[in-house]
């Protein structure tokens, strides 16, 4: 039995998780446990949102990722990620990292769909800081918040359908990323439709940490990732 951490870097007005969802996904030997922010951003649409949202998760993950053995952050900005990983020893995963390692495994290029015009640059500077923008098809964005994707969930459908269409068709993208983790109702009806593979991110991030920790790998801290140092950290007197 492993447990997973899943970290939702905002907060949960109404304290739901995606746990009904990871429960279709996740192995039967997998326990999942969940921290949110006790205050925050309640969603992450800008580098803003961001840096508050990380500045939030940092102690929680500190004090709440005892006993587990992997940590999933849900977003896919993938906010905190390598700190996190400076901060611990067990699998860190991210929705866009996971996500887009996976379609390079599933076809040449990768176009992702995500929400908001800034969507789009700011989903290309993470393909680019990952070394594989070769690979990017393209990455656009559709005018539904966050917050309002699982409201009208056919409208939601379309959208993303039709952007996902114009990429596959006048693009040259042979594999979709959905470029949100609040996407993931509408993955299936989207899969029924279209004929290249539909990348899921947070269903991405969990079950490569779920792999990573059944072949007991973890991140190095010999090269990128150093320790931080505590006792560097000074209050202003």
């Amino acid at each position: 039995m492993s447990t997973i951490l899943v970290v939702e870097p905002v907060v949960l007005p109404n304290g739901e998780t995606e746990e009904p969802y990871l429960a279709t996904v996740k192995d039967d030997e997998t326990a999942i446990r969940f921290v949110s922010l006790p205050s925050g951003p309640p969603s992450i649409e800008t580098f803003y949102d961001e840096a508050i949202a990380v500045a939030g998760m940092l102690p929680l993950i500190a004090t709440g990722s005892d006993g587990c053995d992997a940590i999933v952050v849900d977003c896919m900005a993938d906010p905190g990620v390598r700190a996190v990983r400076e901060l611990v020893d067990i699998p860190v995963t991210g929705p866009a990292e996971a996500s887009v390692a996976l379609a390079m495994q599933l076809g040449h290029r990768f176009a992702i769909v995500t929400i908001f015009d800034n969507g789009g640059p700011w989903t290309e500077l993470q393909v680019r800081s990952m070394g594989v923008e070769s690979r990017l098809a393209a990455a656009v964005g559709v005018d539904v918040p966050v917050l309002e994707l699982e409201t009208d969930p056919e409208k939601t459908r379309q959208v993303l359908l039709d952007a996902a269409r114009e990429c596959v068709e006048r693009r040259g993208a042979d594999v979709i990323i959905l470029g949100c983790t609040g996407m993931f109702p509408v993955v299936e009806a989207l899969r029924a439709s279209l004929d290249v593979p539909v990348i899921e991110p947070l269903a991405a991030a969990f079950k490569t940490a779920e792999m990573l920790t059944r072949l007991g790998l973890t991140h190095s801290h010999r090269g990128l990732y150093r320790r931080p140092d505590p006792g560097k950290h000074l209050k202003r007197r």
